[in-house]
């Protein structure tokens, strides 16, 4: 067997050996178009193998028409889940197939939450967090970048689920137990929860007008009482959907509380979500990495943020990610 590097695969539009893992078990056929799904699949893996032949392998006119087959199949089905769900992360270390997943679940949970069937949507977005706690468990020792994590698509859809991931991985960081982090990243998926009753909301929160603005700050509040009343959730996760603008200096929103007045789950969500929302083009800042995110967190620092999960947001991955949020997308 032949040690084969992840570039050398994905340089090709058709593979051209069957490809192995680290345990002899194959993984793609001689054949095969790459599709964005196999090329995160060949991304998650360390090492790869072809076999060392002494003559080229054949593949005889059936399978070539099998493959054929299949792979434009594969194709399509790709192209259908970008244009039902959004562009997808090709960098990412979570697999394609989870990424529609999340992405799915979370758009049906809130139709159904829209729809008040409040007891399904509840269900469902305990799934969704169940996952995002279980794949990070998966995949945390892989991971290097932040545009490693990040999902893609339509804002209101992806940034909870962002948040989610994010706080996840900061709340290992900080060692919380196991109970705290399925609170923490329940909060995150439902902080932004009370946009869903806002009328008028502009996808662009870059240019709201005055009226609009004044709409959109209410979404604290409104959320705080959705998950108390309608989910029927802690205090501790209403409170994080409550005051997750809030800020260290007291100049956040809805009350203008500081310090340790902001829940220790809120601080967190904080961070992850102002990160998110830049990486998103999602604020008046510009920044066209997540190095250079990164470097406006620091720069907003400790007047805005809680210090502990500010820092060990910032150095929880490595600091170096110069991806532009353009070279995820496939």
């Amino acid at each position: 067997m032949i040690v084969v590097s992840s570039e050398e695969i994905i340089s090709q539009k058709i593979l051209p050996y069957d490809l192995y893992d680290e345990k002899g078990t194959k993984i793609l056929e001689a054949g095969e178009i790459l599709t964005p799904g196999k090329i995160l699949l060949v991304r998650n893996h360390e090492v790869l193998f072809k076999k060392e032949e002494s003559h080229p392998q054949k593949i005889d006119n059936s399978q070539k028409t099998a493959y054929r087959k299949n792979s434009q199949e594969n194709y399509i089905d790709t192209q259908e889940n970008i244009k039902k769900y959004g562009p997808f992360n090709k960098k990412s270390k979570i697999d394609f197939e989870t990424q529609i997943e999340l992405k799915s679940g979370y758009i049906n949970a809130m139709d159904m939450f829209n729809q008040s069937d409040v007891m399904r949507a509840k269900s469902m977005i305990l799934e969704i967090r169940d996952k995002i706690i279980k794949d990070s468990q998966l995949i945390r020792k892989n991971v290097q970048f932040f545009s490693e994590l990040k999902l893609l698509g339509e804002h209101k859809n992806i940034h909870p689920l962002n948040t989610a991931i994010f706080s996840v991985f900061l709340a290992n960081k900080l060692e919380y137990n196991e109970l705290q982090i399925m609170e923490i990243a329940l909060s995150a998926l439902l902080h932004d929860i009370g946009k869903v009753k806002l009328t008028g909301e502009t996808s662009d929160l870059t240019k709201m007008t005055k009226d609009e603005e004044s709409a959109y700050k209410k979404h604290p509040l409104i959320g705080h009482k959705l998950i108390k009343t309608e989910l029927k959730l802690s205090e501790n996760i209403a409170r994080v959907a409550l005051q997750h603008h809030e800020r260290m200096d007291g100049t956040g929103w809805p009350y203008g509380i500081s310090s340790t007045m902001i829940s220790e789950y809120a601080q967190i969500i904080a961070v992850c979500n102002h990160f998110d929302n830049m990486t998103s083009s999602a604020t008046n800042l510009e920044v066209s990495n997540f190095r250079e995110a990164l470097r406006a967190l620091l720069k907003a620092g400790s007047r805005a943020f809680s210090p502990k999960p500010l820092y060990a947001f910032v150095h929880m991955l490595s600091y170096g990610d110069t991806t532009s949020f353009e070279e995820l997308k496939f």
